[in-house]
């Protein structure tokens, strides 16, 4: 009787005009990890949106577009699914680079942006005025408030003190780069090293000379998964010894964590599948049993709340009115796997999701993701090399 009922149900859907969101995302290129994880998790979402009776008594409906993490195919992309598929609201966004260079457009068409990703501060000064702005990714000085604090920890209990710093070329991790020295230098750290790469070139030959040279006791860069492994195999092969290697790619390679090489790799992430977290069990279990495998990637999550979120504040609205949306987007105060999610002011922004003390400190230890910081989250102790 439910599996005919639900029929009913999705039959009912089908007949009637769908609210659409288009979903711009990496689906290619150097942000695809995330990217392809964040379509998985929107794809869940919409699955459990329909069966519970779509928005507005109508289907909601996804239109997904490939920025191929490249500011010059993002926005004929993006002005595609505003104008000629004419979606009512556009979800997505993963890189900084792209989403700067969709800002013109997004206040141009004043498009709807419910937006799970782009840290970085140059995107906050671009939507800093556009009235239809929700940010659920903390911004970067967020991260790297958590970073500190973690590292702080190690300069007091692992004598931590000289920091060498990778950064890619790109917004996501030139931005503030002069901020993080500063800020670095003022918590009492040694900044011995700085050095820009470009991203997914593979060349660490130089950058991992110079290292060397300056013996840092943590490496920390921040770049793409495309890095990873790179970087991770020329320090192996120049033998750097260090504290600790950390990283804060948005994801990290596919089976990353099978690689000897990651051993002891430490990162940042929003959340992780072994979470406790109730809501975190239950994403986890509803994921396994669509796709049959569970993933750590926390753009996944993220994009699944994103849907959510935005499909109760259409339905609470009772209208497609972006005004009325908005309105109701405000007032979100749900749990979630990350914790609760509330929307506040950031330094620029009116509406800012998560934020600093969302983040979680990992290891790859013992082919998996290991939860290491802060402690009271540890589920193993870290391992420092020194």
């Amino acid at each position: 009787m439910k599996t005919l009922l639900m029929t009913g149900v999705l039959l009912a859907l089908s007949g009637a005009g769908a609210v659409k969101v288009g979903v711009l995302l990496p689906l290619s290129g150097a942000g695809s990890v995330s990217g392809q994880a964040a379509k998985n998790g929107y794809q869940l979402a919409l699955d459990e949106i329909n069966r519970a009776g779509g928005v507005l008594g109508k289907p909601l409906e996804l239109e997904f577009a490939d920025d191929g993490s490249a500011p010059a195919k993002a926005v004929p992309e993006f002005v595609k699914l505003v104008t000629v598929e004419k979606v009512d609201f556009m979800a997505g966004g993963v890189s900084s680079a792209t989403s700067i260079a969709i800002s013109g457009p997004a206040k141009q068409y004043g498009t709807f942006m419910a937006w799970i990703g782009a840290a970085a501060v140059p995107v906050e000064d671009a939507f800093a005025d556009h009235p239809y702005f929700f940010h659920y990714h903390p911004w970067s000085y967020y991260n790297f408030e958590a970073i500190l604090g973690y590292f702080k920890y190690l300069k007091t209990y692992k004598k931590a003190k000289n920091i060498a710093i990778a950064y890619e070329d790109g917004p996501f991790g030139s931005a503030g780069i002069d901020a993080t020295v500063a800020a670095f230098k003022k918590a009492g750290f040694n900044v011995v090293l700085t050095e820009k790469f470009k991203t997914g070139s593979g060349n660490f030959g130089p950058l991992v000379s110079k290292a060397k040279a300056a013996k840092p006791d943590i490496l920390y860069w921040v770049g793409y998964d495309t890095d990873a492994l790179p970087l991770a195999t020329e320090i192996r092969q120049q033998n750097l010894q260090l504290g600790l290697l950390y990283g804060t790619p948005p994801s990290w390679p596919v089976g990353f964590e099978k690689n000897k090489l990651a051993d002891n790799v430490a990162g940042l992430s929003l959340w992780l599948s072994s979470s406790p977290n109730k809501d975190s069990r239950t994403f986890v279990a509803a994921y396994r049993k669509k796709y049959g495998t569970v993933t750590d990637e926390y753009f996944a999550p993220l994009a699944y709340v994103n849907l959510k979120t935005l499909a109760a504040a259409i339905n609470a609205a009772g209208t497609t009115d972006k005004a009325k949306v908005a309105a109701e987007m405000a007032k979100t105060n749900v749990s979630t796997p990350f914790g609760q999610l509330t929307f506040s002011p950031s330094l620029k922004t009116k509406y800012q999701g998560f934020k600093a003390g969302n983040w979680l400190h990992f290891q790859y230890l013992g082919d998996a993701r290991v939860p290491v910081f802060p402690i009271k989250f540890a589920q193993k102790p870290m391992v420092y090399g020194k």
